[in-house]
């Protein structure tokens, strides 16, 4: 603990008022930083459901090329075959 921290913990023992006024201040500092994670959190949800969109996309797309090539191979074996 710095001499700083020493001073004002002696403080907040001898007096109920500087240990409410630094209380506020831990809690309000609390709370800001709180408030920057809840927003990063959010940022970070947001970009993560974006990503997962896309790779939606690109599942079907390839499920869709891959169905449509293995039709196309079908329908040349059975209709190549009547020659």
């Amino acid at each position: 603990m710095s001499e700083i921290d020493t001073k004002l913990a002696q403080l907040e023992t001898e007096s109920l008022e500087t240990h409410v006024a630094v209380a506020h201040e831990r809690f309000k500092n609390l709370d800001t930083s709180i408030n920057r994670l809840e927003g990063l959190i959010e940022k970070n949800a947001a970009e993560t459901k974006e990503g997962l969109s896309e790779l939606k996309k690109i599942i079907i797309w390839a499920s869709s090329t891959l169905f449509a090539t293995m039709l196309l191979a079908l329908l040349t074996t059975v209709f190549g075959g009547l020659k």
